[in-house]
């Protein structure tokens, strides 16, 4: 992956691309299905607005969510420019929290809910559930515990996990264990996932799993490829 595409968020947390992903491409299909109606999505963690921006030029309406307003100002500048800004909605605040949204189309998280705690994701899952219209869908995508960068803390993760821990890639020392290069742009505390846990989530939140499964994400750092398991997909639907 080149430094041009390799784009640093302003939070701290991780960093971003300027290429849609493959669920983030799923999901802006699911938009730009022409339907009826205009949809009203989504976008959880929407960072510089890889995914917002594209969604907007579909005929949905999206609400770009961030902890960071420098993010969301950046999303809405470049609405703007593209003279999209009247289908745009943001709202700032760190996820989960209950936001008072409702009757949501489709939600879309790309690379967020691994910083979120085991518990917080369970909560995710609900709230999630309780703003979707009914057929309405969720596309999500996360790092994995197998991703090249993260390997030393892979033995510890399978300990965990034989000994029962659902939530084995939870660790406060996450600057440690990995890469060096990707110390500074990693926050301490870091959630690395596999499926077991965001199906089981989600599925005790009443959705139904529609697809899932494990891949490398488009423009994956090099660093990160180790056997196709890099990041993990699910598709869901209420």
């Amino acid at each position: 992956m080149s430094a041009q595409v390799i784009v640093p968020t302003h939070n701290g947390y991780g960093w971003t691309s300027e290429e849609p992903n493959q669920i983030t491409r799923e999901w802006l299909r699911f938009l730009d299905r022409g339907c009826e109606r205009p949809l009203r999505a989504l976008d959880i963690g929407a960072g510089w607005g890889v995914a917002t921006i594209p969604g907007l030029q579909t005929r949905a309406t999206i609400i770009a969510n961030d902890l960071d307003k420098v993010h969301l100002q950046a999303i809405h500048d470049k609405a703007v420019e593209l003279g999209l800004e009247d289908r745009l909605e943001t709202a700032a605040g760190r996820f989960p929290f209950d936001f008072p949204f409702a009757e949501l189309d489709a939600i879309h998280s790309s690379n967020m809910l691994h910083f979120l705690r085991g518990e917080e994701i369970v909560l995710g899952a609900r709230l999630m559930h309780k703003w979707l219209r009914r057929g309405g869908k969720v596309f999500i995508q996360v790092g994995t515990i197998f991703a090249g960068h993260i390997t030393r803390l892979l033995p510890i993760f399978e300990e965990r996990r034989r000994n029962g821990i659902l939530w084995a890639g939870e660790t406060d020392q996450a600057k440690e264990f990995v890469m060096n290069e990707f110390s500074d742009a990693t926050p301490a505390f870091m959630n690395y996932l596999d499926a077991p846990p965001l199906i089981s989530a989600f599925e005790a939140a009443g959705f139904r799993t529609e697809r899932a499964h494990y891949y490398t994400r488009t423009g994956c750092p090099k660093p990160f490829i180790c056997d196709g398991r890099e990041h993990f997909g699910i598709i869901l639907e209420k």
